[in-house]
């Protein structure tokens, strides 16, 4: 699953990389330590070209009742997405990709809860496979936009501490991805990630700052 991750690049940099513009009015600073239901950006296909905007993480349907559903749909498994009552109008027509450049996993070690960084590509920034939709609060004007990460079978590098991981897509892929095309879901090349055990600073979602990612001096408990 991806449950807490990073995006410590400017926004210029974002722009650049994933030739995007800014819709109006989301602008981002870096975060060390992203939790569910925080505003995230993503990019979504508008007009034929790639917007950058901020979404609700945690998708709420068009149909909920409430938006307290985001907290169970965070994640979307890959494998059944298209299907599921939730995604699958999603799935099907609103894709974006939501922009990240680390994500967390714990290992439990007796009572301890002890964090890894995934990066990829040397901590360059990179895109999960992501779902939006819009849903309107009862009684009230503006809709609210809300996305969720996509999760596969873990590679053999992120099954050392969790039997899931986010889907991350190869820059060729992005326009299929965001043009509703079939393409594989599948784990990210374990050759091209590294995983490094980081301060436990970060187990608190009220922690921000480059501590939540500075390297341990010492090696995990065994």
């Amino acid at each position: 699953m991806c449950g807490r991750y990073t995006l410590r690049k400017p926004m210029t940099v974002l722009l650049t990389q994933f030739a995007a513009e800014l819709a109006a009015g989301r602008e981002w600073g870096p975060r060390y330590n992203i939790p569910p239901t925080a505003s995230v950006p993503a990019i979504r296909a508008v007009d034929g070209k790639r917007q950058l905007s901020l979404f609700h993480w945690g998708l709420i349907p068009s149909w909920a009742k409430d938006k307290n559903i985001a907290y169970s749909t965070i994640n979307a498994r890959a494998d059944t997405a298209a299907t599921k009552p939730a995604f699958r109008a999603a799935f099907k027509s609103r894709r974006c990709l939501v922009l990240a450049d680390g994500y967390y996993e714990w290992q439990t070690v007796g009572k301890a809860k002890l964090p890894w960084l995934y990066e990829i590509d040397g901590g360059k920034p990179f895109a999960f496979a992501g779902l939006w939709e819009a849903w309107r609060p009862p009684g009230a004007e503006q809709s609210l936009e809300s996305c969720t990460i996509l999760t596969t079978d873990p590679s053999e590098l992120a099954a050392q501490h969790h039997d899931r991981m986010p889907v991350m897509l190869d820059q060729e892929d992005y326009d299929a991805w965001l043009s509703g095309e079939q393409i594989p879901l599948v784990p990210f090349p374990a050759e091209r990630m590294t995983a490094r055990r980081v301060s436990t600073f970060v187990n608190s979602v009220k922690n921000q700052g480059p501590e939540c990612v500075s390297p341990l001096d010492c090696p995990a408990p065994e």
